[in-house]
């Protein structure tokens, strides 16, 4: 079977999606397109190409684009576990991993590591590798372009509760208790929310990764009671008040909160939140119900 190389990478990123078909075998992508696109058009039928890891980033650059531009809904050229895998890899490169490095591992491999950065408890790490200045860019340019289905896992991760974890770093190993992961992760959500707000469909990304805000990132029945829920998870964690009597903590809490008032400016005023009470009356137990009363985004 014959390898997918840049070249026709960027061939088949010019053309269009109904010639595509994406899938998964033996742990790698397999893309097929109408043979015409290649040899002209009196060719008939399908030439399959295996993704090798020189071209997995292309690859996914244009899945992502391809999704963007279908308003983020499934891709009906791409079946269902390869989308799955789509997301597990942009969801890597987001926190700093090898993409191609990862893919040669195969997808079990992916799978597992996915697993468990968002099994909870890595909140902290992952948060570290994003507010690094030494790979601002290349985060961003990660985060900026994600689909739903993989930011809203990684806001999950990112507001998961907060646990004590180290790294090593070049002047040896440096340790974090769980108010620094606190607000290592406060940092990291306010700057991805702040980095996709400046794209002219910062809303809808936004919107459907909350929606999206779970381990799978699939997008649940009832997606506008997902996202009320899910949008007060990420207000409570970032609401938190970690060292305040420092400026820049403060600000970064300020700028996250006006950020996700415009972003989701459509659907905030749709959720209803009141407390209830739970439990016998000399410990009750404090719940938030939520009701959401908008358009049908289902």
């Amino acid at each position: 079977m014959a390898k997918l190389d840049m070249e026709v990478a960027a061939a088949v990123g010019a053309s269009f999606s109904g010639n595509l078909k994406l899938r998964i075998e033996g742990g790698r992508f397999l893309l097929s397109l109408k043979g015409s696109l290649v040899w002209g058009v009196g060719f008939k039928g399908y030439m399959t190409f295996e993704v090798g890891y020189e071209s997995v980033i292309a690859l996914l650059e244009l899945v992502r684009k391809e999704m963007a531009a279908n308003r983020y809904q499934d891709l009906d050229w791409v079946d269902g576990e390869a989308l799955a895998y789509v997301r597990n890899l942009s969801f890597l490169g987001a926190v700093g991993g090898d993409v191609a490095f990862v893919y040669v591992r195969g997808y079990a491999v992916v799978k597992e590591i996915y697993g468990q950065l968002t099994d909870g408890g890595r909140g902290g790490l992952i948060a570290y590798k994003l507010v690094q200045n030494r790979t601002h860019r290349v985060m961003e340019d990660w985060v900026r372009n994600l689909q739903p289905q993989a930011f809203g896992p990684l806001l999950l991760a990112l507001s998961s509760a907060p646990k004590s974890f180290s790294v090593t770093e070049e002047q040896g190993v440096r340790s974090f208790n769980e108010t620094q992961a606190h607000l290592l992760q406060q940092q990291a959500i306010e700057r991805c929310v702040g980095w996709i707000s400046r794209k002219s469909d910062a809303c809808q990304q936004f919107e459907e990764a909350v929606i999206c805000m779970n381990r799978d990132g699939t997008r649940p029945i009832s997606a506008g009671l997902a996202y009320c829920k899910n949008k007060a998870r990420l207000d409570l964690f970032m609401a938190e008040k970690i060292w305040v009597l420092d400026r820049d903590n403060n600000d970064i809490r300020a700028r996250y909160r006006q950020c996700v008032t415009t972003l989701g400016e459509r659907l905030n005023g749709c959720c209803e939140y009141s407390k209830t009470y739970a439990g016998p009356a000399f410990a009750p137990v404090e719940e938030i119900k939520t009701v959401y009363k908008g358009p049908n985004i289902d």
